[in-house]
């Protein structure tokens, strides 16, 4: 019995010198040591492309001569009535972008990519997410398998020729 209580009376202590110590201004940071090398590197380079996303869309904006979020959406609506909707969707992720409250561009941007989803096929649509996203290797395989399939597709022959001259 006697043990029982003085375990008991350890595992009192215990949990009141956890609870206390974070109260009492003690530091509770813990470190967690791995092994994985390299993990670093990774975030310097998810950095890098970001970064360069960041750029190449400040880039586009300068040519556009885009300097508010309604410029954008204009840009937007020029291309989404041409039917480049691709490219109308990215501007309206600009628009958003500038102006995150800008509701206008919100269902500017929704009604664009429910149109793509219409239009367009499963590969081509996760080619276009790939790209936006500046993934160009995956917009390719994408690309690649959407005209194995689908070899009259024209718009995703001029779009894979477009990215690999990138």
């Amino acid at each position: 019995m006697k043990i029982k209580n003085t375990i008991s009376m350890i595992i009192s202590i215990l949990i009141i010198c956890l609870i206390t110590g974070p109260v009492t201004g003690e530091d509770t940071n813990i470190i967690f040591k791995h092994d994985r090398t390299g993990v670093a590197d990774e975030v310097n380079k998810m950095k890098d492309f970001d970064f360069e996303l960041q750029q190449r869309e400040r880039d586009r904006m300068k040519g556009w001569n885009i300097e508010d979020s309604t410029d954008a959406m204009k840009v937007g609506d020029a291309y989404f009535n041409k039917g480049e909707i691709d490219d109308a969707i990215f501007f309206y992720q600009m628009a958003i972008k500038i102006d995150p409250a800008n509701t206008e561009a919100h269902d500017k941007y929704i009604t664009a990519r429910n149109k793509e989803k219409e239009t367009t096929s499963a590969h081509y649509h996760q080619a276009m997410e790939y790209y936006r996203k500046g993934i160009k290797d995956k917009a390719i395989d994408e690309l690649i398998l959407e005209i194995k399939e689908n070899p009259d597709n024209e718009q995703a022959r001029i779009k894979l020729n477009e990215i690999e001259s990138q």
